[in-house]
């Protein structure tokens, strides 16, 4: 059936059609829509029940839900007009599903504050406060429904009254309160990713950010220029990479003008890593003496690229300061891979606020590195948050199938997209005189293409690759990318691509992010975390 409102003069309760108070508690709380879907606001009113207090149906109809979301109890009333009246975050509940209730009956007990809200099939929200006065009555047109045989709302309704847990309402902060901030964090984070409004708001994005790049992307056809002095690169690995061998030090450096001994590899364990290879045939000639070789040098292990990406991002500030004192005047660039390039980022954010950032780093370069966070690693963080969850995980330690991943360890948790450090990633810019480019690749199951950029970079970019796990890997030391990060470094705009290359590279990317978002939301729910379903 559709519902729509119509004003009319406030008259008393009587016919069966009539709403009265869910409460005789005040109303600590008012309605506030939010500007957005996935914003906080408050999509009913709240009630300052105390503990024990009874909650009454608010009119005639049918219970079609009664039970929990998110660790909370809801209660939601289908009435014959098609409004659908829900209770949130009750201590217990005294009705369930399929049961007749009429207006005045107990469906619940408060344990404190609790959340009244009304809304249509199409889950758009009433103010309660006008219902409940009279001065709004629905307009009822029958179309097809769930008495003709279609689907009650069962997960749909799950995730409408999710949103609650998103206001800023009285109700919902005394929820949160109780909540781990880790659960809160994810149950937001799964209101806004599970919501087809944040998918459509990024294509739209990402449409107006072609026709923007249009007019300062670098053509196919021209060449990146070789560097006319002297530069300096630092490389920065990725999570679970060791000093003797991994894809960072792949990416091509020697045709990008680097000499070898301008090449510093970062150490997870403090300084630089052990250099690998000569300079013979460097286009640019190396200094003599060899500077750089005074800092401290240091091999790492897969273990050690495992700490706190705090802890790494610090080291890698004091390697740059050294790096400067070593070579003052030449110019740094900073290239990072997966992981690397986060550490990388959070590395100059931190020195730039401190004004500890040395004036010869002018380039940042991530390859793969999950800016908006790794949705893998937010299903790995959900299901370390329970004893199975963990229990499992420790299965898949044992059998060898994590490689050299340990969740126990800090780096993985940061690198979820509700972990403190990416909020702290995105607290600050990135210091003034500082280039940012991303680049990400269209088929990378690990990082997807999307979460790869960021709206604060100054230019970024999805390659197309192809769909798999070795996507990953591979881009760093591919010529697409090797170009890419030539032109970042000259200071050029991203190389131009077709509308269709940039849309189905978009596309791809962010079917991927939503495939594995989904994966960690069902991984949530099957660890307990959350009791909510991904989808219909």
């Amino acid at each position: 059936m559709f519902v729509g409102l119509t004003p009319v003069t406030a008259v008393a309760a009587s016919s069966s059609g009539d709403y009265r108070p869910p409460s005789d508690a005040p109303i600590v709380d008012h309605f506030r829509p939010p500007p957005k879907p996935w914003m906080a606001g408050n999509r009913g009113i709240d009630y300052g029940t105390e503990p024990g207090a009874q909650v009454w149906a608010a009119g005639d109809g049918r219970v079609i839900f009664a039970g929990q979301v998110g660790g909370q109890l809801h209660v939601t009333v289908e009435h014959p007009d098609g409004l659908r009246t829900s209770y949130s975050f009750l201590e217990s509940i005294s009705v369930g599903v399929g049961y007749r209730v009429h207006a005045g009956d107990v469906v619940g007990i408060a344990g404190g504050p609790f959340h009244f809200g009304v809304r249509a099939p199409d889950n758009s929200y009433f103010d309660p406060e006008a219902l409940l006065a009279g001065s709004l009555r629905p307009s009822v047109r029958l179309v097809p429904g769930t008495d003709q045989g279609l689907e009650r709302l069962g997960a749909q309704e799950r995730r409408s009254l999710l949103e609650t847990f998103l206001d800023d309402g009285v109700a919902a902060l005394s929820v949160a309160a109780s909540f781990s901030s880790r659960t809160s964090a994810l149950l937001a984070h799964y209101v806004v990713e599970l919501n087809p409004e944040t998918h459509a708001a990024r294509l739209a994005y990402a449409v107006g950010k072609w026709f923007k790049d249009r007019q300062a992307c670098t053509k196919t056809s021209t060449p990146v220029p070789s560097h006319t002095s002297r530069r300096i690169v630092v490389l920065v690995s990725g999570l679970g990479t060791s000093s003797d061998a991994n894809t960072a030090w792949e990416i091509d450096t020697k045709s990008l003008g680097y000499a070898d001994a301008d090449v510093v590899r970062y150490s997870y364990e403090g300084g630089q890593a052990p250099r690998v290879g000569s300079d013979q045939d460097s286009p640019v000639r190396s200094v003599a003496s060899h500077p750089l070789d005074a800092i401290t040098t240091r091999p790492f292990d897969a273990a050690d690229s495992q700490q706190s990406l705090g802890t790494s991002a610090d080291r890698l500030g004091v390697l740059l300061q050294s790096v400067a004192i070593a070579q003052p005047g030449i110019p740094i660039d900073v290239v990072g891979h997966s992981q690397g390039g986060v550490v990388a980022r959070l590395a100059l954010e931190r020195s730039g606020a401190e004004n500890r950032l040395p004036s010869e780093v002018e380039t940042l370069v991530t390859v793969s590195s999950p800016q908006q966070g790794a949705p893998l690693a937010t299903g790995v963080v959900a299901l370390g948050d329970t004893p199975g969850g963990a229990a499992a995980l420790s299965q898949v330690r044992a059998a060898g199938m994590a490689d050299e991943l340990d969740n126990r360890l800090p780096a993985l948790t940061d690198l979820a997209e509700t972990s403190a450090t990416m909020d702290e990633l995105h607290s600050r810019p990135m210091p003034s005189g500082v280039r940012f480019v991303t680049i990400g690749g269209s088929g990378d199951l690990v990082v997807p293409g999307s979460s790869a950029g960021d709206v604060v970079a100054d230019a970024s970019i999805i390659l197309p690759t192809p769909l798999g796990k070795e996507a990953h890997g591979l881009l760093p030391s591919t010529p697409e990318a090797t170009r890419e990060i030539g032109l970042a470094v000259a200071g050029m705009g991203p190389t131009c691509q077709s509308f269709g290359v940039a849309l189905s590279g978009f596309l791809t990317a962010e079917s991927v992010r939503y495939g594995e978002t989904v994966a960690s939301a069902n991984v949530a729910i099957g660890a307990g975390v959350l009791a909510i379903p991904p989808a219909d």
